[in-house]
Protein backbone atom coordinates (compact mmCIF):
# COMPACT_ATOMS: atom_id res chain seq x y z
CA UNK A 1 0.00 0.00 0.00
CA UNK A 2 1.33 3.43 -0.90
CA UNK A 3 2.54 5.73 2.05
CA UNK A 4 0.31 8.17 3.78
CA UNK A 5 1.69 11.28 1.90
CA UNK A 6 1.46 9.36 -1.34
CA UNK A 7 -2.33 9.33 -0.66
CA UNK A 8 -2.64 12.71 0.49
CA UNK A 9 -1.50 13.36 -2.61
CA UNK A 10 -3.51 11.45 -4.85
CA UNK A 11 -6.35 13.08 -2.76
CA UNK A 12 -6.04 15.93 -3.49
CA UNK A 13 -5.22 15.60 -6.96
CA UNK A 14 -8.62 14.65 -7.47
CA UNK A 15 -10.14 17.08 -5.96
CA UNK A 16 -8.77 19.60 -8.07
CA UNK A 17 -9.06 17.28 -11.45
CA UNK A 18 -12.76 16.93 -10.15
CA UNK A 19 -12.92 20.53 -9.48
CA UNK A 20 -14.43 20.12 -6.57
CA UNK A 21 -14.98 23.33 -4.10
CA UNK A 22 -13.67 23.06 -0.72
CA UNK A 23 -16.94 22.82 1.00
CA UNK A 24 -18.04 20.11 -1.11
CA UNK A 25 -14.65 18.10 -0.26
CA UNK A 26 -14.68 18.52 3.17
CA UNK A 27 -18.15 17.73 3.67
CA UNK A 28 -17.17 14.10 1.43
CA UNK A 29 -14.18 13.28 3.80
CA UNK A 30 -16.47 14.19 7.29
CA UNK A 31 -19.54 11.73 5.11
CA UNK A 32 -16.73 9.01 4.92
CA UNK A 33 -14.49 9.52 7.47
CA UNK A 34 -15.96 11.76 10.00
CA UNK A 35 -12.99 14.44 9.40
CA UNK A 36 -12.92 17.33 7.95
CA UNK A 37 -8.92 17.33 6.89
CA UNK A 38 -6.96 15.03 4.86
CA UNK A 39 -4.20 15.16 6.89
CA UNK A 40 -5.93 13.65 9.74
CA UNK A 41 -6.52 10.87 7.87
CA UNK A 42 -5.27 7.07 8.15
CA UNK A 43 -3.84 5.35 5.42
CA UNK A 44 -7.02 2.92 5.64
CA UNK A 45 -9.26 5.93 5.71
CA UNK A 46 -7.42 7.60 3.11
CA UNK A 47 -8.07 4.35 0.36
CA UNK A 48 -11.71 4.79 1.40
CA UNK A 49 -11.69 8.68 0.57
CA UNK A 50 -9.64 7.52 -3.09
CA UNK A 51 -12.41 4.99 -3.54
CA UNK A 52 -14.88 7.27 -3.54
CA UNK A 53 -13.17 9.95 -5.80
CA UNK A 54 -13.08 7.05 -8.42
CA UNK A 55 -16.97 6.31 -7.52
CA UNK A 56 -17.41 9.36 -8.85
CA UNK A 57 -15.30 9.31 -12.00
CA UNK A 58 -12.09 9.87 -11.00
CA UNK A 59 -9.33 8.29 -12.87
CA UNK A 60 -6.02 8.81 -11.67
CA UNK A 61 -3.43 10.93 -14.41
CA UNK A 62 -0.42 8.21 -15.45
CA UNK A 63 2.50 9.91 -14.08
CA UNK A 64 4.86 10.83 -17.37
CA UNK A 65 2.45 9.25 -19.75
CA UNK A 66 3.27 11.07 -22.49
CA UNK A 67 6.92 11.02 -22.11
CA UNK A 68 6.49 7.19 -22.09
CA UNK A 69 4.71 6.71 -24.75
CA UNK A 70 6.66 8.80 -26.86
CA UNK A 71 9.34 6.29 -25.53
CA UNK A 72 7.60 3.48 -26.82
CA UNK A 73 7.01 5.13 -30.02
CA UNK A 74 10.81 5.76 -30.74
CA UNK A 75 11.46 2.06 -29.91
CA UNK A 76 9.09 0.95 -32.14
CA UNK A 77 10.16 2.87 -34.89
CA UNK A 78 14.25 1.83 -34.19
CA UNK A 79 12.50 -2.04 -34.35
CA UNK A 80 10.96 -0.93 -37.48
CA UNK A 81 13.84 -0.33 -38.94
CA UNK A 82 15.43 -3.43 -38.14
CA UNK A 83 18.23 -1.58 -35.31
CA UNK A 84 17.35 -3.22 -32.72
CA UNK A 85 18.16 -6.85 -31.63
CA UNK A 86 15.92 -7.31 -29.42
CA UNK A 87 12.25 -4.96 -29.71
CA UNK A 88 10.16 -6.29 -26.72
CA UNK A 89 9.82 -3.95 -23.85
CA UNK A 90 11.92 -6.02 -21.32
CA UNK A 91 14.42 -4.68 -23.65
CA UNK A 92 13.41 -1.29 -23.55
CA UNK A 93 13.28 -1.22 -20.22
CA UNK A 94 16.57 -2.45 -19.84
CA UNK A 95 17.49 0.21 -22.33
CA UNK A 96 15.80 2.55 -20.09
CA UNK A 97 17.41 1.61 -16.49
CA UNK A 98 21.11 3.33 -18.18
CA UNK A 99 18.98 6.66 -17.96
CA UNK A 100 16.95 6.34 -15.10
CA UNK A 101 17.76 3.42 -12.55
CA UNK A 102 14.70 1.66 -12.61
CA UNK A 103 12.75 -0.47 -15.11
CA UNK A 104 9.43 1.22 -13.82
CA UNK A 105 9.45 4.18 -16.14
CA UNK A 106 6.27 5.44 -14.26
CA UNK A 107 8.49 6.06 -11.41
CA UNK A 108 11.58 7.79 -13.37
CA UNK A 109 11.90 11.51 -13.18
CA UNK A 110 10.12 13.74 -15.73
CA UNK A 111 14.09 14.91 -16.61
CA UNK A 112 15.76 11.29 -16.50
CA UNK A 113 12.87 10.48 -19.37
CA UNK A 114 13.70 13.47 -21.05
CA UNK A 115 16.87 12.33 -21.28
CA UNK A 116 15.90 9.12 -23.05
CA UNK A 117 13.86 10.42 -25.32
CA UNK A 118 16.90 12.50 -26.46
CA UNK A 119 18.95 9.93 -26.71
CA UNK A 120 16.43 7.81 -28.77
CA UNK A 121 15.77 10.54 -30.97
CA UNK A 122 19.10 11.35 -31.80
CA UNK A 123 19.85 7.39 -32.98
CA UNK A 124 17.12 7.75 -35.09
CA UNK A 125 18.53 11.02 -36.65
CA UNK A 126 21.84 9.62 -36.76
CA UNK A 127 20.46 6.20 -38.17
CA UNK A 128 17.91 8.50 -40.27
CA UNK A 129 15.04 6.80 -39.19
CA UNK A 130 11.75 9.11 -39.82
CA UNK A 131 9.83 9.98 -36.63
CA UNK A 132 6.99 12.56 -36.01
CA UNK A 133 8.08 15.63 -33.88
CA UNK A 134 5.56 15.48 -31.10
CA UNK A 135 6.13 19.58 -30.55
CA UNK A 136 5.24 19.89 -34.15
CA UNK A 137 3.49 16.77 -35.85
CA UNK A 138 6.16 17.03 -38.64
CA UNK A 139 8.27 14.25 -39.59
Amino acid sequence: MPDLPSLRRQIKAAQTQMAMEQEDYQALLVRLTGKASSTRLTAFEAGRVLDEFRRLGWRPRRRNARQIARIQYLWLRLGEAGLLEDQSKQALYSFCVKFTGTRLLHKAASNQLRTVIDCLQAWCKREKVEYKDHESGKS
